[in-house]
């Protein structure tokens, strides 16, 4: 019947069908196995996202109205992976008091403090000969006797590591005219003494220990141990939500303000590190934008910023354009040679090159002096002090950049500078316009207009050029009586860098995040208004 809609059979369907069929149900599988695991780790955010990203990739690509967002699909897949994602945990982490000693679960934090053992340090102990044992798997086991006969064998680990449970494998007492240490124990053959000291040179014996229910061997060295009694410090009382110590006895509670957030302050106004990750809320932002220390250090870095982001754009187009309108004369000979040799630095590795012009700046030993020194004399100035000199840092930054960058807008140059129709410019110099006006006029904007969009990525990225700064300078020469660490030469990258990563007092992951959340504000004002006016000179002179 005419209009009536034909039903597919089985062998209608096309191999595309089936491969997607296929490649969906392995998709689901996997996805399958991922709850599971993601459920017995109670992580529900990504539980959510992979429940959401599944049902959206089955019904792309199983459902037949569907058929243009199956092309769009992996690259929203890897924008969502790599772009989206990283900004909302950015923003989540910004959001926390994400540090050193707060990074993981409060539940893991309990159990961290309830497993400190206390050991008196008074005690005397019982001494026990100490013997190493191995097997063929390269397992420890260490076999401890006293003159009585009484002997422990068990498993040791190192004072940091958690304690091991049944780590003591036999425990009893030597029958008289037995063989002490015998030479097999529980599947396990004694180490010759040789073998003993040759392991010693990779395994500090004083940092084992042995658990076992009563106590702790300490081993003393490579003959010896001590049996110590110990008990658990802390327990936890779910009730009061609190640590209760009971060797000091204190309580411990969750701290309520921001410094102590995530972490259990006891009585006598201890803070227990490590804590767990904690909410705080906007704190991380309150914090940036109210402590002057902060503040003041965080505008003194950004004006620095705009300006080096703005003079290497600048710069570099400016060398670039001009070599690539030289090159573009057809008088010109050798052009190969020439684009090549102008596209060496780009070429080159830019952490290589900022390395090299590190030496080459070095104000003692540095190429750069040396063959300056007749024009010091002349003058009777000093060496320049390169990267130690407030002043002469930014210059230095702002010359290897130009060296870094200048190949690049060089690149662009002479590809837009080709596509420019050649008649316009005929016809503007044959209605009388100078060479000067022609390019002003005609020339630059409509370079504009193909270039302006690349330029403010140049902006975007050396905004961020975190690389240039912490290998050429460090940032510094560092702001003599900063409260916080930054130097003259610091973007706000690298600030940020020093403030919450390499101040001494460990990462401040939160803190970090919350100024790169700034960063990333300020740099998208900048775009959206750059690709305002570069949407203006689209509309003035794209029908040219």
């Amino acid at each position: 019947m005419v209009g009536e809609p034909t039903r597919r059979t089985l062998n209608d369907w096309d191999r595309g069908f089936w491969f997607r069929l296929i490649g969906i149900a392995v998709l689901d599988a996997l996805a399958l196995y991922a709850t599971f695991i993601l459920i017995g780790d109670g992580a529900v955010l990504m539980l959510i996202s992979l429940i959401i990203g599944t049902v959206f990739i089955n019904w792309v690509y199983l459902w037949p109205r569907t058929m243009a967002l199956r092309w769009i699909t992996p690259g929203l897949i890897f924008m969502t992976i790599f772009v989206v994602l990283p900004i909302f945990y950015t923003v989540y982490v910004s959001l926390t008091n994400q540090r050193t000693g707060n990074l993981t679960a409060k539940e893991q934090t309990i159990d961290f403090w309830e497993a400190k053992v206390h050991v008196d340090p008074d005690a005397e102990g019982q001494l026990f000969d100490l013997f190493v044992y191995t097997d063929d798997a390269g397992e420890y086991r260490f076999l401890l006797a006293n003159d009585d006969g009484a002997y422990f064998f068990g498993q040791p680990r190192l004072r940091s590591e958690p304690p091991v449970e049944d780590a003591i494998e036999g425990e009893g007492t030597f029958d008289a005219g037995e063989e002490v240490p015998p030479p097999e124990f529980n599947g396990f053959r004694l180490m010759a003494k040789r073998e003993v000291f040759a392991l010693a040179n990779s395994l500090d014996f004083k940092q084992l220990v042995i658990d076992t229910p009563d106590g702790e061997i300490v081993i003393l060295g490579l003959s010896q141990g001590r049996v110590v009694l110990a008990s658990q410090r802390y327990v936890y009382d779910a009730e009061q939500d609190a640590l209760i110590d009971t060797v000091e006895n204190r309580v411990c509670i969750p701290g309520d303000i921001t410094a102590t957030k995530g972490n259990f302050v006891c009585d006598d106004g201890e803070i227990l590190i490590p804590g767990w990750v904690a909410f705080i809320g906007a704190e991380n932002y309150t914090r940036v934008a109210t402590n002057p220390l902060i503040r003041e250090a965080f505008f003194r870095v950004f004006v620095w910023n705009m300006a080096f982001a703005l003079l290497t754009v600048v710069f570099t187009f400016a060398m670039g354009l001009t070599l690539a309108i030289v090159l573009h004369h057809y008088r010109m000979k050798g052009l190969k040679f020439y684009r090549s040799v102008f596209i060496i630095p780009y070429a080159i590795p830019a952490f290589l090159s900022i390395l090299v012009w590190r030496g080459l700046l070095n104000p003692a030993f540095g190429v750069v002096n040396a063959t300056l020194a007749p024009l010091y004399d002349l003058l009777g100035m000093d060496p320049i002090r390169w990267l130690s000199d407030p002043t002469w840092a930014k210059i230095a930054i702002l010359l290897v950049n130009l060296w870094l960058g200048f190949p690049y807008m060089f690149l662009l140059a002479t590809g837009a500078l080709q596509s420019i129709p050649s008649d316009i410019q005929e016809a503007a110099r044959t209605d009388g316009a100078s060479g000067m006006r022609v390019f002003w006029k005609i020339t630059f904007p409509l370079l504009m207009v193909a270039l302006a969009p690349l330029m403010i990525g140049s902006f975007a990225f050396n905004f961020n050029n975190f690389n240039l700064i912490f290998l050429l300078t460090g940032g510094g020469p560092p702001v003599l009586g900063a409260a916080v660490p930054v130097g003259h030469t610091d973007i706000l990258i690298s600030f940020t860098f020093n403030l919450a990563s390499a101040s001494g007092r460990g990462n401040n992951f939160g803190l970090a995040a919350a100024i790169t959340m700034f960063i990333f504000l300020i740099v998208l004002v900048i775009s959206a208004f750059s690709f305002r006016f570069t949407k203006r000179l689209e509309e003035i002179y794209g029908s040219l």
